[in-house]
């Protein structure tokens, strides 16, 4: 088995419109993710939160550098910012192609604060922190999620 990996990041929304074409983008983008992500042998957790994407995905190196160059190329993303891209020893979000953990108008975290950083070791710490209040997001709402 290939060494599994999470990579952490965020983006700002460029969907033109209001909460409804937004909303529908969002459709769109877990439905890409349902067909696509299971073939490819990777799993994760989006949020929508304050005008963000808040994402985590998880899989092998390869398929990861792969997915996350499309979503920058993506006109639904904007200022894509990764947080953390390491080695992992389990997955987060095993039972989830891409779990969706809604639209959190109140973060854990600070996306400014990280958005405006420069210091590596910092954005990283937020990263895990991310990927810490996705799965307890994911684990609280599990019977209500999209899978």
């Amino acid at each position: 088995m290939s060494q599994l990996y999470h990579l952490a990041y965020i983006s700002k929304n460029t969907i033109p419109g209001g909460r409804s074409e937004v909303e529908a983008q969002i459709r769109q983008i877990l439905e890409v993710a349902h067909t696509n992500n299971p073939s490819k042998n990777i799993t994760g957790a989006l949020l929508y939160s304050g005008g963000y994407f808040c994402q985590v995905i998880e899989g092998p190196e390869e398929a990861l550098e792969e997915l996350f160059e499309s979503i920058q190329m993506d006109d639904r993303h904007g200022e894509v910012t990764v947080l953390h891209f390491e080695p992992i020893e389990e997955r987060g979000f095993d039972e989830w192609a891409m779990a969706f953990a809604g639209v959190e108008e109140t973060m854990r975290f600070d996306i400014q604060s990280i958005k405006g950083s420069k210091d590596e070791l910092a954005m990283a710490e937020q990263g895990r922190n991310m990927v810490t209040v996705l799965e307890k997001l994911v684990t609280q709402h599990q019977s209500t999620l999209v899978r």
